[in-house]
């Protein structure tokens, strides 16, 4: 199956933890995951994406759009709880932990190679379905 970026959608949050303004360095959709942009630029967030931002620091998820890069967006951060999206082919069980998928903004599993994590599921979740997240920001590193 194809992934596909969703529409912006409510991540209806059922608790917010810390919640940060941030700058959009590209549009980005409310529920999508968003990542520091790699330019350097100060409380810049992107949407993630498995290709270009595999391994970008994970802040949190947008909690609404904003179309204008330099414009401001609020991300809900560490110990939030909010509805994520996953990417396309994979589904989610209570607990996985969550990386950057192939749409952007949107998540999967973790696998076994070096990933930034976003956070874990607390629910289970479809292919190509919403899903509690858990935003707890952190990277695992594999040796090989």
């Amino acid at each position: 199956m194809a992934a596909t970026t969703p529409a912006a959608f409510d991540p209806a949050p059922r608790q917010l933890g810390v919640t940060i303004d941030c700058i959009a360095g590209a549009a980005i959709l409310a529920g999508q995951a968003v990542v520091m942009q790699a330019t350097g630029d100060s409380y810049s967030v992107i949407a993630c994406d498995s290709d270009t931002s595999a391994v970008e620091t994970f802040v949190g998820v947008a909690l609404h759009s904003q179309a204008v890069a330099g414009g401001h967006v609020a991300v809900a951060s560490v110990g939030s709880v909010v509805k994520v999206y996953e990417s396309a082919g994979s589904t989610i069980d209570a607990g996985d932990f969550l990386i950057a998928g192939a749409a952007a903004g949107c998540v999967v599993p973790v696998g076994t190679t070096a990933a930034a994590i976003l956070g874990f599921a607390l629910t289970d979740g479809a292919i190509n379905a919403e899903l509690y997240c858990m935003v707890v920001p952190s990277m695992v590193l594999k040796s090989g």
